[in-house]
């Protein structure tokens, strides 16, 4: 979303970004190598490895899907009413790397794992909208496409490394999750130090004759005809959207590929976005944000599609031989 804000014209003024955006630029960096690496290989971890369900393991990805989009709501308003950012997002990034050992600790417990990554989706809800907040400070208003564009951009890179970090622990260390889940907990932990030791934003108080907002005033937000329409929008739409987890057990499946390289595939999902991301932002310029928005549901409703028929046709081949080698 932010790499689409960002202006071609403007990459020459990239060395003049203020030192906030760049280092919570390499804070995401660090915290996104540590979370992809987890996302990378819970799909493996839990189904081949515990034995999850895949029903269970859709219940699972609904917490951790649906702690983010509620605890984004209350890390922007804590943000707001005590004015340190700082202080919410850093709350936010220890929460998640805690569960990196906790999730070593509640071992093949279902509802130990399923309160860690709860835990882990909370820490992101929480940092999310204030690190976004101390990002907006930092630049002046017709600079935020090119802040947000650096940011996303080190945030991918994070995203990108994550899952070959995790691919090389599988194939020279062994499927075991102590050495993903401690090396993880290392790159978050180097995140979360580097967001408190060098990020600088002094607490911003509220503006002469204002009130710090309350929930009634964050509930109130919606009564506005065009947030209510985007949120319903959204919302609707996001109900198309599948797992990443379930996405790519199905290409293991269908394919056949190796359970070694099941951690790479996140990685390709990765690298398509970083491609991706400029030129549809230059799309929503051209053609509106709202079109395009929907148009990228579509064009993903289409792939689910596609695979659904491949998936059903490698089953169904699969099923002819068998029936004919028993014959």
């Amino acid at each position: 979303m932010y790499l689409s804000q960002t202006d071609p014209g403007q990459r020459g003024a990239l060395r003049s970004v203020p030192a906030t955006v760049v280092v919570l630029g390499v804070v995401s960096l660090l915290t996104d190598v540590s979370a992809e690496m987890v996302t990378a290989y819970l799909p493996l971890y839990l189904v081949y490895t515990l034995q999850v369900s895949y029903v269970q393991l859709g219940l699972l990805d609904g917490f951790y899907t649906g702690a983010t989009a509620i605890l984004r709501l209350v890390g922007g308003h804590l943000s707001d009413r005590w004015g340190r950012p700082k202080s919410v997002a850093t709350l936010g990034y220890g929460l998640s790397a805690v569960t990196r050992l906790g999730m070593l600790g509640v071992g093949a417990s279902g509802l130990g794992i399923g309160a860690m990554l709860a835990t882990d989706r909370a820490g992101k809800g929480l940092r999310t909208a204030p690190r976004d907040a101390m990002i907006a400070m930092a630049v002046p208003a017709d600079r935020l496409g090119t802040a947000f564009g650096v940011h996303r951009t080190m945030d991918t890179a994070g995203a990108l490394a994550g899952p070959l970090i995790t691919f090389l622990l599988l194939m020279y260390v062994g499927t075991g999750p102590q050495p993903i889940f401690v090396v993880s907990f290392c790159f978050a932990l180097l995140g979360l130090i580097v967001l408190a030791g060098f990020v600088r934003t002094p607490p911003r108080p509220p503006a002469p004759g204002t009130s710090r907002p309350t929930w009634r005033d964050v509930l109130a937000l919606l009564r506005r005809p065009p947030l209510r329409a985007a949120a319903v929008v959204a919302a609707v739409l996001g109900f198309a959207t599948l797992s990443d987890a379930f996405v790519f057990l199905l290409v293991q499946k269908s394919t056949g590929i190796p359970l070694s390289a099941l951690p790479l595939l996140p990685l390709v999902t990765a690298g398509v976005f970083l491609i991706a991301a400029a030129p549809a932002g230059r799309l929503a310029d051209r053609f509106g944000r709202a079109r395009v928005f929907v148009g990228g549901h579509v064009l993903l409703v289409g792939a689910y599609a596609v695979m659904a028929v491949v998936t059903w046709a490698v089953y169904a081949r699969r099923g002819t031989a068998m029936r004919a080698a028993r014959v």
